[in-house]
This record gives C-alpha cells, sequence and structure tokens, in this order.
C-alpha cells in the first residue's frame, strides 16, 4: 500500500517535461491518468469540465501547430474542456471563473498521476483557442481550459529549471507575517456576544455572494446558518443546552452533507426538519 512520503516524491520530482522518448504510454497507465483528473474538484458539484484525449498522430501534429507553447513529440495530449452550456444555476461570470479553477484542478491531478507512474507531463497554454476548438470540433458554447502533453521522458531530457528562492514566499496569518506567532485571543474563550458577531458577518457575507453562486447555494447558505445557530451551545460557554436543537443540529448537518450530492434529498430534508422545528415551536408555545 502507498503511504503518504510517495506523494511527497512525486511533487519533488514533478516538473514541466518538454522532451519525450517514442513510446506509447499503455492503455492502463493511461485510465488511471483520466481516472486521476475526474478525481479533482468541481465547484458546486457542476459538471462543467470534460476531457478529450488525444492520441491520433495527425491530431497531435495539427495541436502542435496552433500551440507555440507546445514542445516535444509526446504520445499523448489531454485537453480540459469546459461545457458553459450546463445550467449550474450560476451566473455567467461566476461560471467561467469556476471553470478555470476545475481545469487547473484537474491538470495538477493528471500531471501528479503522470509522475508517479514514470511518466513526463507539462502544461500547454499558449495555442489559439479558436483553432483548438476546431482542431477538435468543439461545439458552440464549449470551450478549452488546458492541455497536458503526456509521455515517457526522453533518456537524455534536461535538468528542470530550478525555482527561484524569491519565489518561495510564506506568510503566517496575515500578510508579512513571517513566524506564525499566535497574536489572537483563545478561540475556546468565545462569548455569545462574539458568536452573535460572527453569525451577523457569515449572514452578511453570505447573502453579498449569493447573488452570483449557483442557485442552490441560497438554500445551503440559510441550512449553514441553522447550523450555527444549534452550535452555539457547543461553542460559546454561559448557555443552558436545549435537547431539541442539540439533535436537530445533527440533522441539519446530515442534510448538508447531501446538499451537492443530491438536490432532490436536501429538499426532503429541509421538509423534514421544518415539521420538526414545527411541531417543537408549537409544544413550547403550549400547543398539543
Amino acid at each position: 500500500m502507498a503511504n503518504s512520503s510517495d506523494l511527497f516524491d512525486v511533487l519533488r520530482r514533478r516538473h514541466a517535461c518538454r522532451n519525450f522518448a517514442a513510446r506509447e504510454i499503455p492503455e492502463e497507465a493511461l485510465a488511471k491518468v483520466v481516472y486521476a483528473a475526474h478525481r479533482a474538484p468541481t465547484g458546486g458539484n457542476i459538471p462543467y469540465r470534460f476531457l478529450i484525449v488525444v492520441k491520433e498522430p495527425i491530431q497531435l501534429r495539427l495541436l502542435r501547430a496552433a500551440a507555440p507553447g507546445y514542445f516535444g513529440d509526446n504520445a499523448i495530449a489531454i485537453v480540459i474542456c469546459s461545457d458553459l452550456r450546463v445550467d449550474g444555476g450560476a451566473t455567467k461570470v461566476d461560471a467561467e471563473q469556476c471553470c478555470l479553477y476545475d481545469a487547473g484542478a484537474a491538470a495538477e491531478n493528471i500531471v501528479l498521476a503522470a509522475y508517479a507512474l514514470g511518466l513526463g507531463a507539462s502544461f500547454i497554454k499558449s495555442y489559439s483557442e479558436t483553432a483548438v476548438s476546431k482542431i477538435l470540433d468543439l461545439p458552440k458554447g464549449c470551450r478549452t481550459e488546458l492541455i497536458v502533453s503526456l509521455g515517457y521522458p526522453a533518456p537524455d531530457e534536461p535538468r528542470p529549471i530550478k525555482k527561484r528562492k524569491e519565489g518561495k514566499i510564506t506568510y503566517y496569518n496575515m500578510y508579512g507575517s513571517r513566524t506564525g506567532t499566535q497574536t489572537f485571543d483563545d478561540p475556546s474563550k468565545r462569548t455569545p456576544d462574539q458568536f452573535l458577531l460572527e453569525y451577523a458577518m457569515f449572514l452578511l457575507t453570505a447573502a453579498q455572494g449569493i447573488p452570483n453562486e449557483p442557485r442552490l447555494y441560497g438554500a445551503i447558505r440559510l441550512v449553514d446558518a441553522v447550523s450555527r445557530i444549534t452550535g452555539l451551545y457547543s461553542t460559546a460557554s454561559g448557555l443552558k443546552p436545549d435537547p431539541f436543537l442539540v439533535e436537530a443540529k445533527k440533522k441539519v448537518d446530515a442534510a448538508l452533507d447531501t446538499a451537492l450530492s443530491s438536490e432532490g434529498e436536501f429538499i426532503l430534508a429541509i421538509n423534514s426538519l421544518v415539521d420538526d422545528f414545527t411541531r417543537e415551536l408549537t409544544k413550547k408555545y403550549g400547543r398539543a
């Protein structure tokens, strides 16, 4: 079984490979690389992203002709694309940005998987979108995001370029802090007043973001707000726990777990919670 050090060894060896050997990639290895790409996250669990695996020599030659940034005679290219026709409920601007993040995550997974399998890989973004879209016969409403070239590194591949030392900058907690020394109050001593201020800030920032997010996110933010309210007993001192709300939080959090995987289950969970809260509220007001 692989251990955690394997990942860090792959990270150490990863670099932009631009010199490839004349050697085919086995189907089993390619399947693992594709699997890694699809394991990358997608914003809001919206399926904008799809892959085009290019193996046919003429297609590869055409891609190289349309991509000044394409180096090497590699065996396979994986083109990461987005289908902006998918209705995820997000605004056009938010969807277009989300696609970029999704593509970057998939590309990094591809490259790491490639190096774990003894392959080499390189990101390619310097190409003509118009030409590549035509070469791949992409329909209107779809676009490419990145090309990843794959192949076995050439035996005489040059040593990778070292990263500039001045580019490895790490700050802790806030810009300019190099030490990570604790400068804030102990979070375990949060008071109800502090909780309410944090909660109000959460609601305001949720309201600020909702207009540009997928439509389901509005419901998710509200249910998340209920989770925070019902969690007050475990995060702030000086309050007598309410057994109903303590148990309700468990159901609320379970509902949130289903939100992005099954909209139908999420809606049913909300309906069930509304029934529970209605019964509890009428009971507290003395109604059977």
